[in-house]
């Protein structure tokens, strides 16, 4: 009887799951680097037979180009046997400044911390504004204070 291991495998041979393959590829070069610098890489991926390793940070792609001759050198004489199907060429890393993505919520945009404090402000004050708009906002943000100032008050503690 065949367990998981041994069909996922046979299914790595196959062409329509040659992805899988690269993965796992790819998971076994990274495992070649030492620890702290494997928790730097974000992602691998092929592009035309060069094998690119995104980092995250700028120390993390200088310690890199610092150990990557000798893992080079080790890879092409013996390649592992994950790699058998997709041999890099080449490797390569580079650092991306975008930042990890969070997640959204339903209006489409991010939203980092909810302000849980109680409002000071009473909304007691006056709009010396002669310019319409400023005026308005002047206003909306009185009507913003009241709104949550009632809100508080009307809240258990």
């Amino acid at each position: 009887m065949k367990n998981a291991s041994h069909i996922l495998a046979s299914l790595r041979h196959r062409p329509s799951f040659s992805k899988l393959a690269r993965y796992e590829c790819i998971r076994r070069i990274k495992g070649l680097f030492p620890p702290h610098l494997q928790r730097l890489i974000r992602y691998g991926y092929f592009h035309q037979e060069i094998l690119y390793f995104v980092l995250g940070h700028p120390g993390a792609k200088q310690e890199f180009d610092n150990i990557i001759a000798s893992i080079k050198a080790p890879l092409k004489q013996y390649t592992p046997p994950e790699c058998s199907h997709c041999i890099p060429q080449d490797i390569r890393a580079f650092v991306t400044h975008r930042p990890p993505a969070a997640p959204m919520d339903e209006t489409g945009f991010t939203r980092h911390s909810q302000a849980d404090y109680t409002e000071r402000s009473k909304g007691d004050f006056g709009n010396p504004a002669h310019h319409r708009e400023i005026h308005r906002l002047i206003e909306r943000i009185r009507t913003h204070i009241h709104d949550r100032h009632d809100r508080t008050d009307t809240e258990p503690a």
